[in-house]
């Protein structure tokens, strides 16, 4: 679970595109900038302009989940380390980035 959490951060950088997902515009106001705007953006809920999907809701559905969301909201650092864990295992298990 905190995988899922934490990887879901890659949101961060760059917008999704509507010919290719459906859906349109970036997560968070600076695309080009990898931080922890994303988990700062679910907590405050629909924001005019940025991209807020059901599954990015959901990441607030169950209190072990959403404890996590919070605390990378607040920590970044916590978010960085966490990430680095989690996409070096996600690219050992054979899944470039």
């Amino acid at each position: 679970d905190k995988e899922i959490v934490v990887l879901s951060g890659a949101h961060a950088l760059g917008s999704a595109h509507k010919e290719r997902s459906g859906f349109n515009g970036p997560w968070t106001t600076k695309p080009l900038v990898f931080d922890n705007e994303y988990y700062q953006n679910i907590i405050k809920g629909d924001t005019k302009g940025l991209l807020l999907l059901d599954s990015d809701k959901a990441l607030c559905d169950e209190p072990e989940l959403e404890k996590l969301v919070k605390t990378y909201a607040q920590d970044q650092d916590a978010f960085f380390a966490d990430y680095i864990e989690a996409h070096k295992k996600l690219s050992e298990l054979g899944f470039p980035a």
